[in-house]
Formats: C-alpha cells, structure tokens, sequence
C-alpha cells in the first residue's frame, strides 16, 4: 500500500462521517446474539480503534497522522479486518456484507457523535491517541492497546469467555448436531 492509497482511503471513509453524524439519529447498543470469541473481540476492539482515529483525523485535520497509522499498521490492521469479516460470515451468513457495512457505518456515527459531545474539547482529548499508538512497539501491541481504551461501539459485547460453560456446552451440541443431521 503506498500513501495515495491510504489517503484515498481516508477521503474514500471520511467524507461520509460528519454528515452521517448529523443526519442519523443516535444509534443504541445492540447486544449480540452470540457471544464474541476473544479473538473476534480483539478484532471488534481494534475496528473501534482504527475508525476512532479516523474520525479523530477529519476532526482535527490529522490525515497525515491517521495515513501513518494505517501504513505502519497495515499487516495487523488487514489481519484483523479478515477475522471481523469472518464473525459477521458465520453470524450473519448471506447477510454478513450489509452487517458489516452497517457495523462500519454505525461505528463510525457512534463515534461523530460522541465528538460532538465533546465540543471543542474533542481534539485536545483524543489527538493524543495518535502518539501513543505511533509509540507502540510493533503491531503485536495494537490489539492490547486497543482493548484497553474506553472506545465508544455500536453493539455490547458478550465475549464466550464470559458466558457460563453450561451455555457453550449446550450452543456446542446444538451446532454439532446440526452439522451431522
């Protein structure tokens, strides 16, 4: 990926953000279905991130910081787009292109419009965020670095870990059932 690239796909994303944020109402958490695998987390966390910075970007005028992110964390970043298209395939099936686009699409008004909660402050509080995740040591940190920031999403999570072994068990048999009917 070369900086064109990256700065088309910024225009290509942000373009939309302000204006989705002031045409669209506020968009509630919406609890998943099934519960998310650390795995699938971790790629939620790091969407919520990257799109974070990307809003953060066309806010304050940091496309050039937002463009560094990407090309420094491409490999990680594709990675775990592909983990995320794999969640929204299995729950979602021959839905999972519009779940994801509509995933995408409403991070991102969550997140315009919890800037514009902030007012004025918003730049002064989340420019920061590029400087630190520029400071990381390679992108194995990303994920770890993602998760624990207070970033806003559209949906609550229920992470497998966190839901009782009897629960698994019993959504474990209903799949391998079906899958030897």
């Amino acid at each position: 990926m070369h900086n064109g690239f990256a700065i088309a796909l910024l225009s290509a994303g942000l373009a939309t953000v302000p204006a989705l944020a002031k045409t669209q109402k506020a968009v509630r958490p919406a609890k998943i279905e099934t519960c998310t695998s650390p795995i699938d987390r971790t790629a939620f966390d790091t969407e919520g991130l990257k799109s974070e910075l990307m809003v953060t970007a066309e806010t304050c005028d940091l496309k050039d910081k937002y463009n560094s992110f990407i090309m420094t964390y491409q490999p990680n970043l594709v990675a775990e787009e592909k983990v995320l298209t794999g969640y929204f395939k299995r729950s979602y099936g021959r839905m999972s292109d519009k779940a994801h686009d509509d995933y995408i699409t409403n991070l991102a008004n969550v997140q315009s419009q919890e800037g514009l909660k902030s007012g004025t402050a918003f730049c002064q509080i989340f420019q920061s965020m590029f400087d630190e995740v520029m400071s990381l040591h390679d992108g194995s940190e990303l994920a770890d670095y993602a998760h624990s920031k207070a970033i806003v999403q559209p949906l609550a999570f229920t992470t497998c870990s966190d839901v009782p072994v009897k629960t698994l068990t019993k959504t474990r048999h209903k799949v391998a059932k079906h899958k030897s009917a």
